[in-house]
């Protein structure tokens, strides 16, 4: 998405590959910068990658959230996607483990 322009955040979305698994595809790569956040343009973003998967044909779209990150995954409620499981030691962050959530919007 961009302000005048300036990238001021982005979305990715992995679509699965073969018969049985065309209808999820993962969001991937989400940011908003900083001074952008809760001004809605996240909300557009969102709602632009969740209306061209339904175009395609995806019926699940999944993500996985850094379990600490509240305001994420309250942005990713409101929209839908229910908690369904934790990838323990999902990232090392400066020697540290870090969970991370798997979210699922259908």
């Amino acid at each position: 998405m961009l302000k005048g322009q300036d990238p001021v955040g982005i979305i990715g979305l992995m679509l699965q590959r073969g018969e049985k698994r065309s209808h999820r595809a993962t969001i991937v790569m989400v940011y908003m910068r900083e001074s952008e956040r809760g001004s809605g343009l996240a909300d557009e973003l969102l709602q632009a990658v969740m209306g061209f998967a339904k175009e395609v044909g995806v019926h699940q779209l999944e993500l996985n959230v850094n379990h600490t990150n509240d305001r994420a995954i309250r942005f990713y409620e409101l929209h839908g996607f229910d908690r369904v499981g934790k990838i323990p030691a999902a990232l090392i962050d400066d020697g540290r483990e870090v969970d991370e959530l798997i979210m699922v919007h259908r």
